[in-house]
């Protein structure tokens, strides 16, 4: 199977398309990767060089798929980070073409925009187009708990508002919804909520004790629940393996000492990935 996905690309560190491409790879897919940007780092790190390349860019290299005939082969696309809402409107035009060349493939977006508690983090158009263009066509979005509260107009401090929001998500198109750090009801442990909208589940785990968690598990973990939902088509089975794929992740991460995600460390855990922690009805 094949995955175009269409993301930031770093030299250095596990975000964007570092973060998904070779997890998506160990899982047995033929990943096409389209880098949106390419910088030396994130942009969090003192010092980062790069360059943005824009919507032409996109647009370019997906008219080459186009001129190659592949992209009816394509089964599935991931967007991440965009940037600007330019840049969103040439990745909506490649997920149409796609879709165009393929009606069976699936569109898994992972909204980013920002998160607590520094809140928005990209251009102010962005919010608006990600609500109108792209969450629409999504047949997968994978928002973290900001990301999903701003979507759907709702504060999530719960399971039940959490339900309210994965709803009114549905309603702007999407089949499946998965709230990204989603916290138990007392706070220790994290992981997801997720819902197809007749079953809605959380699964979390315990938090690991980082002084300062590392970046791209977000990006990761969309990755993960995409490639693992392609082999199986089913959510529960698909969001135990993700959290325990992210867990064993995030374990080899604090084990090593790095900033940066040990995707290569843990990669068995990766291909094989433990259910260790279940879902609960939420």
């Amino acid at each position: 199977m094949n995955i175009l996905s269409i993301q930031s690309h770093v030299v250095y560190g596990r975000v964007g398309n570092r973060s998904a491409v070779f997890p998506l790879e160990r899982l047995g897919f033929e990943v096409w990767p389209i880098n949106t940007v390419q910088f030396s780092c994130h942009t969090g790190m003192p010092g980062w060089t790069g360059t943005a390349f824009g919507a032409e860019h996109v647009s370019s290299l997906v008219r080459g798929l186009e001129n190659l005939g592949v992209l009816s082969r394509c089964d599935a696309v991931l967007s991440g980070y965009m940037g600007d809402a330019e840049t969103g409107q040439a990745i909506v035009r490649a997920v149409d073409a796609t879709k165009h060349a393929n009606p069976r493939a699936i569109y898994c977006c992972d909204p980013v925009m920002g998160d607590f508690p520094g809140g928005l983090y990209v251009k102010s158009g962005l919010p608006g187009f990600m609500a109108t263009e792209a969450v629409t066509r999504a047949d997968i979005v994978c928002p973290n708990e900001f990301e999903a509260s701003l979507l759907a107009g709702i504060e999530i401090s719960s399971a039940r508002d959490a339900a309210a929001a994965a709803e009114a998500i549905h309603r702007m198109g999407p089949r499946i919804v998965i709230i990204k750090s989603f916290r138990s009801a007392g706070g220790g442990e994290l992981g997801f909520f997720v819902s197809d909208g007749s079953v809605m589940k959380a699964v979390t785990a315990p938090i690991l004790p980082f002084a300062k968690p590392p970046k791209g598990s977000g990006d990761l973990a969309s990755a993960l629940f995409l490639g693992y939902y392609l082999k199986c088509m089913d959510i529960v089975e698909s969001i135990e393996k993700t959290i325990g794929a992210l867990y064993a992740v995030l374990e080899a991460t604090l084990t090593s000492g790095s900033d940066n995600l040990a995707v290569v460390l843990a990669q068995e855990s990766i291909a094989t990935p433990s259910r260790r922690f279940k879902t609960s009805p939420a």
